[in-house]
Formats: C-alpha cells, sequence, structure tokens
C-alpha cells in the first residue's frame, strides 16, 4: 500500500527485546507489528491522518480503525465546534419534524 519513496532508518533495541522477538515472531510479521505501532503512535499524537496511518500500516482502513478500537483510540475527535454545529443540526431537525 506504500506510495512513494521510501527511506529505511535504524534504531538500536536491548538484545534481550531482540532475542524475545526473535522467538516469538518471524522477521516479516515482527516489521509488519512495528510499522502498525508506529502508525498508531502518529495517528494518536495528530502527527499523520487516518489515511497515512492506514497505509502504513498496510491494512484497510476498516481494519485499522479496528485495531485503534481495540487499543481504546478513537478514530476523530469532536471539537466543541463540532459539537455546537451538530446541536444545531439537531435542533433544526426537532423542528421540521414538528411542522
Amino acid at each position: 500500500m506504500a506510495t512513494g519513496k521510501t527511506e529505511r532508518i535504524e534504531i538500536d533495541l536491548p538484545e534481550d527485546i531482540i532475542f524475545v522477538m526473535k522467538g516469538l515472531e518471524k522477521p516479516e510479521e515482527i516489521k509488519k507489528k512495528l510499522k502498525i505501532a508506529l502508525a498508531i503512535l502518529l495517528f494518536q499524537e495528530r502527527s499523520i491522518s487516518l489515511g497515512k496511518a492506514t497505509e502504513l500500516a498496510g491494512m484497510s482502513r476498516v481494519r485499522f480503525m479496528e485495531v485503534l478500537k481495540e487499543h481504546g483510540i478513537p478514530t476523530y475527535e469532536c471539537g466543541e465546534k463540532d459539537f455546537e454545529k451538530d446541536q444545531r443540526m439537531i435542533a433544526k431537525y426537532r423542528e421540521a419534524l414538528q411542522k
């Protein structure tokens, strides 16, 4: 799903963490989990959009949203302006129903 150019980065991890990871997962599964974890973190910090996070995680938008839900992370935030707009729309809808 990745588009455009990519760049490789390296991170140093303690040997015991590497040992555990190698014992539990195949290298491709480790890479996949790390990309998903990074996508979740960057999305949660609002550094990237849901679409970019989905792309980074290498999964469908629906599946990524399920993963976010599993981790207790909302897919969107409702700000005060959104709430007020929703309240106005509800009031208009109720008014139209009463006519």
